[in-house]
């Protein structure tokens, strides 16, 4: 009995290692960022794709024109909406030059839809700079495309990534998506500072058009269902062209699930794709994962069987006070400090979550998209 409770603490000790390692990292490069890029006047090319989202549009392109950066188009593609979303578009089309109107009709067997629309959006452009949202999202300021736009001040930078929280909404799935939310942007925000960039989420990323061209675009995952904005970056993403937005006016804002069951539904489609990631990026993250369960599934027994109680315990609140330090200081970094008492419980459920997703999406021969 002694000899698996040894066991059982260096399996501990072990992932309570990795995870100190990990967010005390991911602390001093939140806390150390502070990389600044000049304004610039290049024209930047806004491209949102909708499928009947008619009430969505109506909301979100009078914001985008409200924005106070003058040199930007707006290019919507109309991906085979049956709602009253053409003539909405093909009347501001008419009206604003800023506007320009893309309809998709059909799309070709050997690509995915959301990835036809994302080209035809981006071959559409007239601008070098491709800024990238969905048509649920609203900019958090009317300086998001100033300053979602700024690192293509320095003509290396090739892929900006920047942040998409999710509205506050009342009960546990709320508090838990937006904590979800976080927790991966720390990841792949900390992992982009590093010099080691994975993923970005599509509701809110920048590339230019010629980067998007010369590597063929989604060439390698063009039928994979969802991955237009994590694989992209994973496959073309490297530490001299990739540049990160830590500004709480460049976010964008969108409404979470309404229930637990689309919620899976939606996790299961983006966790899917993380096969797709290279290989080096999986381990990573794997053992990040791995780390995090092992760690409160071993606690338990080490510390009812009080072995070496003095180092399990400062194992444990060493690692959860740099986790909730990291966590914290991310938010308020981004201007968004709400919420935050009942991290370890979502913390907990969120290890769970995912691994009864992972599960799934392992099991699944076919994921849906809704």
């Amino acid at each position: 009995m002694i000899q698996l409770i040894q066991i059982i603490w260096y399996i501990f000790l072990a992932s309570a290692a990795i995870l100190l390692i990990y967010n005390l990292v991911s602390l001093l490069s939140i806390l150390f960022y502070n990389k600044k890029f000049k304004n610039h006047s290049q024209g930047v090319s806004v491209v949102i794709c909708a499928i009947n989202e008619l009430e969505n549009l109506k909301e979100l392109i009078p914001q985008l024109l409200q924005q106070t950066y003058k040199n930007f188009e707006l290019i919507i593609v109309d991906d085979r909406s049956d709602d009253d979303t053409y003539y909405y578009l093909k009347t501001l089309a008419d009206e604003n030059e800023k506007i320009k109107h893309v309809r998709i009709d059909s799309t070709p067997d050997h690509i995915n839809e959301k990835k036809y629309a994302i080209f035809l959006g981006v071959k559409a452009s007239t601008n070098d700079i491709v800024l990238l949202t969905d048509s649920d999202c609203r900019p958090a300021s009317t300086q998001w495309i100033a300053k979602m736009t700024q690192p293509f001040s320095q003509k290396n930078t090739k892929i900006v990534l920047g942040f998409s929280p999710y509205e506050k909404t009342k009960g546990l799935l709320g508090n838990y998506i937006i904590f979800e939310t976080f927790l991966t942007a720390i990841s792949y925000f900390t992992f982009a500072m590093l010099g080691r960039p994975y993923m970005g989420v599509g509701r809110n990323m920048a590339y230019r058009k010629s980067f998007f061209l010369e590597n063929e675009g989604f060439k390698g995952f063009q039928k994979v269902l969802g991955g237009d904005d994590d694989l992209f970056v994973n496959k073309n993403a490297k530490k001299d062209n990739t540049a990160v937005v830590l500004d709480s006016e460049a976010k964008t804002v969108s409404k979470p699930k309404n229930s637990w069951d689309r919620y899976f539904v939606q996790k299961t489609r983006h966790l899917s794709v993380g096969k797709y990631y290279k290989k080096g990026d999986r381990f990573l993250l794997g053992v990040l994962f791995i780390s995090k369960l092992l760690f409160w599934l071993t606690f338990i027994p080490v510390i009812v069987a009080e072995f070496k109680p003095i180092w399990t315990l400062s194992g444990f609140i060493g690692v959860l006070v740099l986790f909730l330090t990291s966590y914290i200081v991310f938010r308020k970094k981004l201007k968004d400090s709400k919420g935050a008492w009942n991290i370890i419980l979502l913390d907990i459920i969120h290890i769970f979550y995912y691994l009864s997703v992972g599960l799934k999406v392992k099991f699944t021969k076919k994921v849906k998209w809704s």
